[in-house]
């Protein structure tokens, strides 16, 4: 194989494993935030309601609390 070949495949694979990292962080910290939205709206007798899209690793949050929508 050629030297350039080989380069070419070193960033690709790179790239690969950096854009995965990133996701990969993005994902914890959400689920990190929902988590403690969540406790906190337990924590006031409220209801979470939690809508995840997971194509663009994003998320909506509100807390019921008797019938009265709290959104942070």
């Amino acid at each position: 194989m050629k030297t350039k070949t080989k380069m070419f495949i070193l960033i690709g694979i790179l790239t690969l494993v950096t854009v995965l990292f990133l996701i990969g962080t993005q994902s914890y910290f959400n689920n990190k935030e929902i988590e403690l939205a969540t406790d906190k709206c337990y924590e006031i007798g409220g209801t979470a309601k939690v809508k995840m899209d997971l194509l663009s690793l994003s998320y909506s949050f509100s807390c019921e609390v008797d019938n009265e929508v709290i959104n942070p």
